[in-house]
């Protein structure tokens, strides 16, 4: 089963991160559209939150080694909610260059409140799991 682990997460985390770089920098054109808000919040943010959150979960499991002491696997979650936000900075910055794409700074905050909403997440598994 370790075996399979060590194969199936970074073949996971990376389709997930080729997803999101997608997303983030298509053209809006070839996206589907939907309403401007949903349940009162823009529907782009909430778009940002739900790609972000799997982050540090996919990231944790990835690289994650067996038998690590919980202070490794806190750090190793500390790097994956700062690599995050890293990734969701150079988008924004990627946007900005972009003529048919925009940055908002909105859109990072709801990246960061995803990786935090991720980071409790997976903060919550490490300590079930210890």
């Amino acid at each position: 089963m370790a075996r399979l682990r060590r194969i199936i997460y970074p073949i996971v985390f990376c389709i997930y991160i080729a997803v999101v770089g997608y997303l983030c920098l298509a053209r809006t054109d070839d996206l589907p559209h939907w309403t401007a808000s949903w349940l009162g919040l823009p529907v782009d943010k909430v778009g940002h939150f739900l790609m972000f959150t799997p982050f540090p979960l996919l990231g944790y499991l990835t690289f994650y080694k067996e038998g690590q002491i919980t202070s490794r696997k806190l750090i190793l979650l500390g790097w994956m909610m700062v690599t995050g936000l890293a990734i969701a900075s150079s988008i924004e910055l990627v946007q900005s260059s972009l003529e048919y794409r925009s940055a908002e700074i909105g859109d990072l905050i709801a990246d960061g409140a995803g990786l935090l909403c991720g980071g409790l997440i997976t903060l919550t598994y490490i300590m079930i799991r210890r």
